[in-house]
């Protein structure tokens, strides 16, 4: 068994190795064309008039069952010893998300904005492993205390997906006017799906006599990956260039409040280029996004099918399919028979997900940010998809246009606090979400994440050179010629 729950994490370990979240920056009034997928809205009135993305990266992994320590991490024999296993009577699940952001441009004005970027995005999610079946992969199924000991896991879910878009914002002011401002915006794209896997293992009824003979009473398997992955008759993965279609969208709305007695004085100079000085200022920000609604259609590969499991010993010693597993796995896996489902239709949902956000201004360059950020599951929906990770975060920040630096407490759905840490310096930005974990090497730790983006403001929009004014109620300004 310890060998078979290997081979259904098997197909996700391609997505594991590449490298959307960057916290405490996204919602910068500073971010500018690297802020749009947090919410399309800021296109519009934006504190640039014209903002490059040059590239950037985001990678996180974390679960809510095993912690490691830094120090431990480059053992030549890592033991399940030295890893923290916690007791918690929840199901266990595992998160990875790593994105690569491509060159992207944003042009934006008083009225309206646009903005178009190149992504790669890759998920992996781990559900619905019980406590006792977490315990025994920890331990390899070489755990005496477990043994001959009858267990029941409801629904374990593996998800991966990886796929490139084409992202396209536009974004317009409503209202702007007596201290009062409210921007909208939309974000369509075109996705480009590069491989996709689905395991749904329910019902799975078991026991462990040892460590190498698994007992099972029942459980319904489906198993589907995509086209793009092949397997040798060893049972390795391999993948091939070959893109699927999908369509994707992100919808944000932005208000804000800028009182007349907190904007910039008329002499202020630009100190940046493409810095729109004469920009209202806000006292708070209240934003409000759906991201991710959208679908890919991939075509199921060759080993995809649905498998009944009937009472049998599976001997893992070894192989992990060999004559004593179930026989419609072996049929298909060994034997190479093939899935039943292959070449069929195999869809899969984007990781939906709503984001709520508030900024307030305390004094001219000091922020408290506040985020919650949930996952949409759908849990009524047999459609396979990947999913964000749920958290709440608080971001106190400073920010000037050369530099910035902010320092998020969040909380998520993996049960881990974390408290991290950023900076900007002019166009480069960099941070993670979790910083003490890289300060002390003998803290335990259930998550791990880092980010970077570079980006290159340029210089205003000719109808915007020259022109100097005094901020009016409401963010108007006076663009009378001197």
């Amino acid at each position: 068994m310890r060998s078979y729950f290997l081979l259904l994490l098997l197909a996700a370990l391609p997505f594991a190795g590449m490298a959307q979240d960057f916290p405490g920056y996204s919602a910068s009034p500073y971010a500018g064309s690297a802020g749009l997928w947090f919410n399309p809205a800021t296109a519009a009135d934006n504190v640039y008039s014209l903002d490059f993305l040059v590239a950037g990266a985001s990678v996180e992994a974390g679960n809510n069952f095993v912690g490691i320590r830094r120090a431990d991490i480059r053992k030549p024999t890592l033991g399940v010893e030295d890893l923290k296993l916690r007791t918690w009577n929840t199901r266990k699940s595992a998160f990875v998300r790593a994105t690569v952001l491509g060159p992207g441009v944003m042009v934006s004005n008083e009225k309206s904005g646009w903005g178009f970027n190149v992504n790669l995005r890759n998920y992996v999610n781990v559900d619905g492993v019980n406590s006792e079946l977490a315990q025994l992969l920890a331990y390899g199924f070489d755990h005496p205390p477990q043994f001959n000991d009858q267990y029941r896991n409801q629904r374990l879910n593996v998800n991966a997906m990886s796929w490139a878009e084409l992202a396209f914002t536009y974004a317009v002011v409503l209202r702007n006017g007596a201290e009062h401002y409210l921007s909208a915006g939309i974000r369509p794209k075109i996705l480009f799906g590069l491989a996709a896997v689905h395991v749904d293992l329910s019902d799975a009824a078991y026991n462990v006599p040892n460590d190498s003979i698994i007992q099972l009473y029942s459980g319904a398997l489906r198993f589907m990956h995509s086209d793009q992955l092949t397997f040798n008759n060893a049972l390795t993965p391999s993948w091939g260039f070959r893109t699927s279609p999908g369509l994707g969208l992100d919808a944000g709305l932005i208000y804000e409040f800028r009182p007349d007695d907190i904007q910039k004085k008329s002499d202020q100079r630009r100190v940046w280029p493409g810095l729109r000085g004469e920009r209202a200022v806000y006292k708070y920000r209240i934003g409000l996004a759906l991201q991710d609604l959208g679908i890919i259609r991939f075509r199921r590969g060759e080993l995809s099918d649905e498998y009944t499991v009937s009472a049998s010993y599976w001997n893992t010693n070894g192989e992990p399919i060999n004559q004593t597993a179930p026989a419609p796995v072996y049929g298909t896996f060994e034997l190479r028979n093939g899935g039943a489902d292959a070449g069929d239709a195999m869809w899969m949902r984007l990781p939906l997900s709503l984001n709520l956000h508030g900024d307030y201004q305390f004094r001219p360059g000091l922020y408290v940010g506040g985020n919650v950020f949930s996952a949409v599951y759908l849990r009524n929906s047999r459609m396979a998809r990947v999913h964000e990770l749920t958290r709440v975060s608080i971001t106190p920040r400073y920010e000037n246009e050369w530099f910035g630096v902010w320092a998020p407490v969040s909380f998520s759905r993996l049960g881990v606090a974390a408290v991290g840490g950023g900076m900007r310096i002019g166009p480069l930005s960099f941070g993670t979400n979790d910083i003490l974990g890289l300060l002390f090497a003998r803290k335990y730790n259930f998550s791990a994440d880092a980010y970077i983006v570079l980006k290159l403001p340029l210089f205003p929009l000719p109808h915007r050179a020259g022109k100097q004014g005094k901020a009016q109620k409401g963010g108007k300004v006076d663009e009378c010629a001197d």
